[in-house]
């Protein structure tokens, strides 16, 4: 037998035959069947002779092939540890700085290293908020993988997935991140590499669910995270799983058990110095305390948060933060406060991309208004929350506000407020035939 190894030499012979624009029938004869030609590329075990009239059909010395091997084995390993050092900097350094390297880079087009360029290309682009870039880079690399079946257990695919999840989660398109999610974790190998993913996809999946209310979904995943919680390297993980669960046993109104959670949370992050984190943790915790009615505790957790202003990473959850703290004040019966609290989590909202958020501040600033008897600017902002809830398809927001918009015209405007009604009473009707749906 010769001193070869049948994987990797199957990989130069299909590279040379495809140098020379042959097929693989090319290089049927009398000794050479089609089908050991198909074992000898695939790196399955085949007969020396096998081995030698192949390579005398594609002009390749024996040893030329042995030491073609050796060079190809390690050009490939170095390809490797360079793509694992960009990913390195793309997370750590910043994405221009892979963009970079990934642009000098030289792999053939072929290779099953193409994948990882394209991966992190899109790695890339969406630290950089360009959400369309990204997804168009991984639905490259989704194609190519399906040609390279032994990367089944690289787990790039799953990771892929994820990613593509969290792109349109960035967009507000919340049912196509949890399908993503979901075929993340069908093709996850559980004995490859990257075995760190599941965690990830299990957390992306934890949080969709909670912001599409499917609550009880939400729960039982996080209870597969807390259930592996030992194995779960990641603090940013870790953090994550702290928070959504205070949020779900707060929508439970289990408050005292959501605000043990915000408050476990908020000493590892503190001790983790994550600053993202600990700034949601602490709006968490406020909104504990709000809804148990203990005012100054919540008051005293959104302005914690809020210090941090300046620090935090994603602007985005100054909106959620600035919201509590208006319906705080608005509780309180601090009128003014509430207001000014509230315009600027309107403001900051039309500056971001989250749509949730947004609605949710442009809610409480109507209810603000109705407190105050302005019920036309009650209604410019429960029509601006109507428009975006339909857009984005927050069906769950639809009949709160359908109600608050009927009640601002009931007095002036009684045409629109029989309108809105009847919107109220249909969405109503089409709810209860879907969950009567569900059942049967």
């Amino acid at each position: 037998m010769l001193p070869l190894d049948h994987e990797n030499a199957g990989k130069v012979i299909r590279k040379r035959r495809k140098e020379l624009g042959l097929r693989q029938s090319d290089l049927v004869d009398d000794v050479v069947k089609l089908h050991s030609i198909r074992k000898a590329e695939k790196g399955e075990v085949v007969n020396d002779d096998i081995y030698m009239r192949i390579c005398e059909k594609l002009d390749i010395d024996l040893q030329q092939l042995l030491e073609t091997y050796e060079d190809e084995c390690d050009k490939e390993e170095r390809l490797r540890f360079l793509l694992f050092a960009i990913e390195h900097d793309i997370d750590l350094v910043g994405p221009e700085e892979g963009l970079e390297q990934l642009r000098n880079i030289e792999i053939a087009k072929d290779s099953p290293l193409q994948t990882f360029v394209y991966f992190l290309k899109g790695k890339c682009y969406d630290r950089k908020t360009q959400w369309k870039k990204a997804q168009a880079q991984y639905m490259k690399t989704l194609s190519l993988l399906n040609q390279f079946p032994e990367l089944e257990d690289s787990n790039l695919k799953a990771s892929t997935y994820n990613e593509l999840g969290r792109c349109c989660y960035y967009q507000n398109n919340l049912e196509q991140a949890l399908n993503y999610i979901e075929k993340g974790l069908e093709s996850y190998n559980k004995n490859g590499e990257r075995d760190y993913i599941i965690y990830h996809l299990m957390i992306s999946k934890t949080i969709y669910l909670e912001k599409m209310s499917r609550n009880e979904d939400a729960f039982r995943t996080l209870e597969f995270l807390w259930d592996h919680i030992g194995e779960i390297d990641s603090m940013e993980i870790r953090l994550s799983m702290y928070e959504v669960h205070s949020v779900l046993l707060a929508k439970q109104e289990l408050y005292e058990k959501a605000a043990q959670a915000a408050t476990r949370g908020i000493q590892l992050a503190r001790i983790d110095q994550n600053v993202d984190r600990s700034f949601e943790l602490w709006t968490a915790l406020g909104e504990s305390y709000k809804n148990r009615g203990d005012f100054f505790k919540a008051e005293i957790c959104f302005r914690t948060a809020l210090k941090l202003e300046k620090k935090i990473r994603k602007k985005n959850m100054l909106v959620s933060t600035y919201t509590q703290l208006g319906m705080l004040y608005l509780k309180s019966k601090k009128i003014s406060s509430a207001q000014s609290a509230l315009l600027k989590a309107v403001q900051i909202g039309q500056k971001t991309n989250d749509a949730l958020k947004y609605c949710n501040a442009l809610v409480a600033l109507g209810d603000c208004y109705m407190k105050q008897g302005k019920d036309l600017d009650a209604r410019s902002c429960f029509q601006q929350a109507l428009s975006f809830a339909e857009k984005h398809g927050l069906k769950i927001h639809l009949p709160d506000i359908l109600v608050k918009l009927a009640k601002c015209c009931e007095r002036e405007d009684p045409a629109t407020y029989e309108k809105y009604k009847n919107r109220f009473f249909q969405y109503y009707v089409q709810m209860m035939f879907e969950k009567g749906g569900e059942k049967s």
